[in-house]
Protein backbone atom coordinates (compact mmCIF):
# COMPACT_ATOMS: atom_id res chain seq x y z
CA UNK A 1 0.00 0.00 0.00
CA UNK A 2 1.37 3.41 -0.93
CA UNK A 3 -1.36 5.48 0.70
CA UNK A 4 -5.04 5.88 1.45
CA UNK A 5 -7.91 8.32 1.65
CA UNK A 6 -10.93 7.74 3.80
CA UNK A 7 -12.77 8.00 7.07
CA UNK A 8 -12.07 6.22 10.32
CA UNK A 9 -14.36 3.36 9.32
CA UNK A 10 -12.59 0.86 7.10
CA UNK A 11 -15.72 0.52 4.97
CA UNK A 12 -15.02 3.89 3.36
CA UNK A 13 -11.27 3.72 2.78
CA UNK A 14 -9.72 3.82 -0.68
CA UNK A 15 -6.25 2.29 -0.67
CA UNK A 16 -3.63 3.46 -3.14
CA UNK A 17 -1.51 0.47 -4.05
CA UNK A 18 0.48 -1.31 -6.71
CA UNK A 19 0.43 -5.09 -6.62
CA UNK A 20 0.10 -7.94 -9.12
CA UNK A 21 -3.67 -8.00 -8.50
CA UNK A 22 -4.50 -4.30 -8.20
CA UNK A 23 -3.21 -0.88 -9.31
CA UNK A 24 -4.74 2.32 -7.92
CA UNK A 25 -2.48 5.36 -7.73
CA UNK A 26 -2.63 9.14 -7.38
CA UNK A 27 -1.80 11.30 -10.41
CA UNK A 28 -1.31 15.05 -10.94
CA UNK A 29 -1.10 15.74 -7.21
CA UNK A 30 -1.00 19.47 -6.41
CA UNK A 31 -1.22 21.32 -3.11
CA UNK A 32 -2.33 24.96 -3.21
CA UNK A 33 -1.57 27.29 -0.28
CA UNK A 34 -2.87 30.86 -0.11
CA UNK A 35 -2.57 33.81 2.20
CA UNK A 36 -5.50 36.04 3.17
CA UNK A 37 -5.18 39.83 2.90
CA UNK A 38 -7.68 42.55 3.73
CA UNK A 39 -7.69 45.74 1.69
CA UNK A 40 -8.65 49.12 3.06
CA UNK A 41 -9.65 51.83 0.62
CA UNK A 42 -7.83 55.14 0.98
CA UNK A 43 -9.14 58.31 -0.66
CA UNK A 44 -7.14 59.23 -3.78
CA UNK A 45 -4.51 56.55 -3.10
CA UNK A 46 -4.02 52.89 -3.70
CA UNK A 47 -5.69 50.57 -1.20
CA UNK A 48 -3.67 49.42 1.80
CA UNK A 49 -3.12 45.69 2.25
CA UNK A 50 -3.00 43.96 5.60
CA UNK A 51 -2.06 40.33 6.13
CA UNK A 52 -4.93 38.54 7.90
CA UNK A 53 -3.54 35.00 8.02
CA UNK A 54 -3.22 31.78 6.05
CA UNK A 55 -6.13 30.43 4.04
CA UNK A 56 -7.21 26.80 3.97
CA UNK A 57 -4.99 24.56 1.84
CA UNK A 58 -6.45 22.76 -1.15
CA UNK A 59 -5.31 19.44 -2.65
CA UNK A 60 -6.15 18.52 -6.24
CA UNK A 61 -5.41 15.11 -7.69
CA UNK A 62 -6.69 12.40 -9.99
CA UNK A 63 -7.11 8.69 -9.43
CA UNK A 64 -7.51 6.23 -12.28
CA UNK A 65 -10.09 3.55 -11.55
CA UNK A 66 -9.82 0.72 -14.02
CA UNK A 67 -11.39 -2.74 -13.96
CA UNK A 68 -8.45 -3.97 -16.05
CA UNK A 69 -6.18 -3.02 -13.13
CA UNK A 70 -8.24 -4.92 -10.54
CA UNK A 71 -10.37 -2.02 -9.30
CA UNK A 72 -14.16 -1.81 -9.29
CA UNK A 73 -14.76 1.82 -10.38
CA UNK A 74 -18.40 1.89 -9.31
CA UNK A 75 -17.61 0.65 -5.78
CA UNK A 76 -14.92 3.32 -5.39
CA UNK A 77 -17.28 6.04 -6.78
CA UNK A 78 -19.85 5.02 -4.20
CA UNK A 79 -17.37 5.37 -1.33
CA UNK A 80 -16.28 8.83 -2.43
CA UNK A 81 -19.81 10.08 -3.06
CA UNK A 82 -21.07 8.70 0.28
CA UNK A 83 -18.25 10.44 2.16
CA UNK A 84 -18.86 13.75 0.36
CA UNK A 85 -22.66 13.73 0.63
CA UNK A 86 -22.58 12.81 4.32
CA UNK A 87 -20.17 15.69 4.97
CA UNK A 88 -17.66 13.36 6.59
CA UNK A 89 -14.05 14.32 7.14
CA UNK A 90 -11.25 12.28 5.57
CA UNK A 91 -7.59 11.62 6.20
CA UNK A 92 -5.13 11.53 3.30
CA UNK A 93 -1.92 9.57 3.68
CA UNK A 94 0.66 9.04 0.96
CA UNK A 95 3.70 7.02 1.91
CA UNK A 96 4.36 7.92 5.51
CA UNK A 97 3.03 11.46 5.21
CA UNK A 98 -0.36 12.55 6.53
CA UNK A 99 -1.16 15.77 4.69
CA UNK A 100 -2.22 19.01 6.33
CA UNK A 101 -3.52 19.09 9.86
CA UNK A 102 -4.70 15.54 9.16
CA UNK A 103 -8.33 16.39 8.32
CA UNK A 104 -9.85 17.24 4.93
CA UNK A 105 -13.29 17.49 3.37
CA UNK A 106 -14.10 16.37 -0.15
CA UNK A 107 -14.94 19.68 -1.76
CA UNK A 108 -15.37 18.53 -5.34
CA UNK A 109 -15.64 15.26 -7.26
CA UNK A 110 -15.47 14.96 -11.04
CA UNK A 111 -16.44 11.46 -12.10
CA UNK A 112 -16.29 10.93 -15.87
CA UNK A 113 -17.64 7.67 -17.24
CA UNK A 114 -14.82 7.06 -19.73
CA UNK A 115 -15.40 3.42 -20.67
CA UNK A 116 -18.74 1.66 -20.21
CA UNK A 117 -19.26 -1.95 -21.34
CA UNK A 118 -22.45 -3.17 -23.09
CA UNK A 119 -24.00 -4.20 -19.74
CA UNK A 120 -23.63 -0.67 -18.34
CA UNK A 121 -20.68 -1.46 -16.07
CA UNK A 122 -18.12 1.34 -15.87
CA UNK A 123 -14.78 -0.22 -16.83
CA UNK A 124 -12.58 2.88 -16.46
CA UNK A 125 -12.74 6.40 -15.09
CA UNK A 126 -10.21 9.09 -14.20
CA UNK A 127 -11.71 10.79 -11.15
CA UNK A 128 -10.83 14.39 -10.23
CA UNK A 129 -10.80 15.03 -6.49
CA UNK A 130 -10.46 18.34 -4.65
CA UNK A 131 -9.90 18.26 -0.91
CA UNK A 132 -10.12 21.34 1.28
CA UNK A 133 -8.47 21.53 4.66
CA UNK A 134 -10.85 21.09 7.59
CA UNK A 135 -9.72 22.95 10.71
Amino acid sequence: MIGAIGTRTFRDVIRFEVSPERVLTVNNFMRRCKARFAESNVLLRKPLSQYVGPDLDVLDFKIILSAELGVNPQAEFSKLMRIQRDGRIVVLIIGRTAFGFIRWRIDNLGIPYDDIDPTGFVRKSEVDITLKEYV
